[in-house]
């Protein structure tokens, strides 16, 4: 009969296995994150490069009932903008659009960055519009790629 040593086929510790595990998944995760941070890195700046944002902001503007519309729009961005020529007067407790009014910039009027422009519409579209004195509207402007700024005005006479 052969005697067989028992340690001789003994494998590896369970508390080494568990640190060697452990050693590999932390060594795994940060391998895998620093492949996806750089991945999102190149991704967003491409992207950022590709496109740069439409910002505009709404300097002044009246409402009046026999002005019209006036409004000074900003272009804060980097990038030309059009508007798509028309505003939008809303209902300011529920933001329903009570009409639209054609203004003189269009989506032919190039407003470069930094300048402002003046927006007015001064015909009579205060009583087809269903417009009162004194009451609280949202006046909404909207660039040709989509770009929107709304503002509050009450209406004068």
């Amino acid at each position: 009969m052969v005697s067989r040593n028992r340690n001789a086929k003994r494998g590896i510790e369970p508390i080494v296995a568990a640190i060697l595990l452990i050693v590999i998944t932390v060594v795994a995760a940060v391998l895998l994150y620093m492949w996806f941070s750089g991945y999102l890195t190149a991704t967003t700046g491409r992207v950022s490069s590709m496109s740069s944002p439409e910002e505009f902001q709404v300097v002044a503007v009246s409402l009046s009932a026999s002005k019209g519309l006036n409004a000074y729009l900003q272009n804060t961005g980097t990038t030309t903008i059009y508007l798509n020529g028309y505003a939008y007067i809303l209902r300011s407790s529920t933001g329903s659009v009570l009409c639209s009014v054609p203004i003189n910039a269009t989506s032919t009027t190039p407003i470069s960055a930094g300048s402002t422009v003046d927006v007015t519409n001064s015909s009579s579209f205060f009583s087809s519009c269903g417009l009162s004195v004194g009451q609280s509207y949202l006046i909404k402007f909207v660039t040709a790629e989509g770009t929107q700024y709304t503002v509050s005005v009450v209406a004068s006479s």
